[in-house]
């Protein structure tokens, strides 16, 4: 083996052994050893019509038609599997390379080729043929032809498979939809029934809510009548109330009087002020003023005659529960001054004809109120001691009949000028009274 009369370019070590050069390479460069070859050009294919530059390998300097390279053909062979081995050490990665005879310039220059294969993995190499483009093209022609015509075969085969099976999903669809539609209208009803439902529950805790609250006030109201300490005149008073209850007739003059004149005095307004009672001081009266005449309040003989005469009396008992309307026991209970249990205090003030007494408990208490004033005259004494503006309030409150209205004219007689005419008020009055004025206040003071 002689490589002196060789040379390559770039310049690089050569390895010291490589595999053996395929026949079809030495038979290559056998063929155009004769013919003036100049050069070999050794490259690696990185993909198809894409190589990458190795090594050129110089045969002879001045190459000709009637010149040959001094080296042999086996040892130019030779020489290029030392390049290409060069390159699998370089990389480690073994591939395809292009053997490339060049001849001499000019006229007669000629350029030929060969591939040598070595990723067999057994170490040696192998010649390789390459296509032509046209050989290329043509094969793949072949090719895509037998897959065009197995893809049509296959999409007939699909074709008949899909109809039958696009038909049935067509009909389920329309089940589907059907069922989704009836279910949407059934979680619909399932919807509205739960927010009725739900309605309904709100509502009956609402009721519940204020019925509770209307027998808390209740409870309330009947606390400050027992803490009063007045159960027992306020039940003869209503008792009274219920004996002289006037005829159906002069009911309706007294509404109809009181329609015609809404800003009368309060007395002419209500059973329990009697038109008298207002003016009781202004004739006929001889000294002191009219602070001094409600101070000598007057006492209830008509109520003790009728006390002294009922006491004992089974029949007398039974004459009033008649006329009044109330159980035997009840009055019985008022009449011997017997602590009353609570149905029995509720009985008395629902047959008095206090409308709706549970629904508006301060009505209550303002009616007793109101009817411990009468009782013991002291109307003079009130509007002595109130301004005209707090008086005409105070009378609009003791003839109310709603709660509602009844807070609203607290706060109004609150926050009139002249605060100090209701403190005033409460030291003319009595335990039990100012007990219901405090309550009253309260109310007045509260959100």
């Amino acid at each position: 083996m002689s490589f002196e009369d060789l040379r390559h370019t770039p310049d690089f070590e050569l390895p010291p052994n490589a595999p053996d050069a395929p026949s079809d390479v030495v038979s290559l460069i056998e063929e155009v050893h004769g013919e003036g070859l100049h050069k070999v050009m050794i490259h690696k294919m990185l993909r198809r019509n894409k190589y990458e530059s190795i090594a050129t390998i110089i045969c002879q300097e001045n190459p000709s038609k009637k010149t040959r390279p001094a080296a042999s053909p086996e040892d130019i062979a030779d020489y290029c599997m030392m390049c290409i081995q060069y390159e699998i050490d370089k990389s480690d990665d073994p591939g395809t390379y292009r053997v490339q005879v060049v001849g001499p310039p000019g006229k007669g220059r000629f350029q030929r080729s060969k591939h040598v294969d070595l990723t067999g993995g057994d170490g040696e190499a192998h010649s390789k043929t390459m296509m032509t483009e046209g050989e290329l093209v043509e094969q793949q022609s072949q090719y895509i032809g037998e897959l065009h015509s197995q893809i049509v075969a296959m999409s007939e085969t699909v074709h008949g498979m899909i109809q039958p099976l696009l038909r049935e999903n067509k009909e389920m669809m329309k089940i589907v939809s059907e069922s989704a539609r009836k279910t949407a209208e059934l979680e619909r009803e399932k919807m509205r029934h739960e927010l009725e439902l739900k309605i309904h529950n709100d509502e009956m805790k609402l009721e519940e809510s204020k019925e509770e609250m209307k027998s808390e006030r209740w409870r309330e109201t009947m606390d400050v009548i027992k803490e009063s300490g007045a159960v027992e005149g306020v039940m003869k008073a209503i008792l009274k109330k219920l004996n002289n209850k006037p005829a159906p007739d002069d009911d309706d003059d007294d509404d109809d009087d009181e329609d015609e004149t809404p800003k009368a005095k309060p007395a002419a307004k209500k059973p329990f002020t009697p038109p008298s009672q207002s003016t009781a001081g202004a004739p006929g009266s001889s000294g002191g003023s009219k602070l001094d005449k409600a101070k000598a309040k007057k006492g209830r003989p008509k109520f003790k005659k009728r006390r002294q005469k009922s006491k004992g009396d089974a029949s007398a008992v039974d004459e009033v529960a008649e006329k009044t309307g109330l159980s035997k026991s009840t009055v019985a209970a008022i009449e011997s001054g017997d602590d009353m249990t609570q149905d029995q205090i509720v009985e008395v003030f629902k047959q008095s004809g206090l409308r709706k007494a549970e629904e508006n408990p301060t009505a209550i208490m303002v009616e007793i109120l109101k009817m411990s004033i009468d009782e013991k005259d002291q109307w003079d004494l009130i509007e002595e001691t109130l301004s005209a503006e707090q008086m005409q309030l105070f009378r609009k409150i003791m003839k109310s009949e709603k709660d509602k209205v009844i807070h609203k004219l607290l706060k109004q007689l609150y926050a009139m000028k002249g605060a100090r005419r209701l403190l005033k008020l409460e030291q003319h009055l009595d335990e039990s009274q100012s007990k219901y004025v405090d309550k009253l206040m309260e109310i007045a003071m509260s959100d």
